[in-house]
């Protein structure tokens, strides 16, 4: 019986391409890069016991396309001005958090960009990572990873300073 975390995999994959091969145990290819993934390559991967593999070769082209497309239409404009970078998100939604240099979310995930967020943007210094948050959501990983580092930790929240050894 499959759980629902396979199950939202096969859901993820099915109709993505593969942004690199993926192989079974004996080196046999089961998926190859560029290749769309079918409900036949899904339930091969799964007998394999190669599914989340499949996942991850379906999640890195995502991430590879939103990159090269907000490549390619930043390259449309040449010389890009604030107005171009306004022009281009104006509208559209948000495919990840933004925050100021302080911590403080700009627009979250999901959300419309307007012309007063994107005014804000502009205040705070970060039209560039709304333009990002847009055209190429997963563009920026370290900066989640380096917000994680940042959190407190729980001797912190009850008022324990650490200090250096």
């Amino acid at each position: 019986m499959k759980s629902r975390i396979e199950d939202e995999e096969i859901e993820y994959v099915r109709g993505k391409a593969a942004a690199h091969d993926v192989r079974d145990d004996e080196n046999n290819i089961i998926v190859e890069k560029g290749q769309t993934i079918t409900d036949d390559l899904i339930h091969k991967a799964c007998d394999k016991g190669k599914l989340h593999h499949l996942m991850l070769a379906a999640g890195a082209s995502v991430v590879q396309a939103g990159g090269e497309t907000a490549r390619r239409r930043m390259e449309e404009f040449g010389e890009v001005s604030e107005e171009h970078e306004a022009d281009f998100v104006r509208g559209k939604v948000a495919g990840r958090e933004v925050k100021d240099t302080t911590g403080n979310v700009i627009i979250s995930k999901g959300d419309e960009v307007t012309d007063e967020l994107i005014n804000k943007a502009r205040q705070k210094g970060v039209l560039q990572k709304l333009v990002l948050a847009v055209g190429a959501p997963g563009v920026h990983a370290e900066e989640a990873e380096e917000e994680k580092t940042k959190r407190e930790r729980p001797a912190q929240k009850m008022g324990y300073t650490p200090y250096r050894h």
